[in-house]
């Protein structure tokens, strides 16, 4: 008995309902999968944070522990 067989053979023992379940899944595998990674534009994040507005010193990113925890941004360890 081939694959394809034994399948019809299960199939046909179900109810209806359960029949059009499998039918659902069946043409489930066929379509392709969409992926996060593949549809999603990589520098969206950019977009979200450029147009967030935020002010800040311009060296910030170079000092963001001292602002965040020392004394504004004058390093002297």
């Amino acid at each position: 008995m081939s694959v394809a067989e034994a399948v019809m053979e299960k199939l046909s023992a179900l109810p209806p309902q359960k029949q059009e379940q499998v039918l659902h899944y069946v043409e489930s595998l066929n379509r392709p999968a969409k992926t996060a990674a593949t549809d999603a534009d990589p520098y969206e994040w950019l977009k979200i944070a450029a147009s967030m507005n935020l002010d800040g010193p311009p060296d910030m990113s170079e000092h963001l522990d001292d602002y965040l925890y020392r004394n504004g941004g004058n390093s002297k360890h």
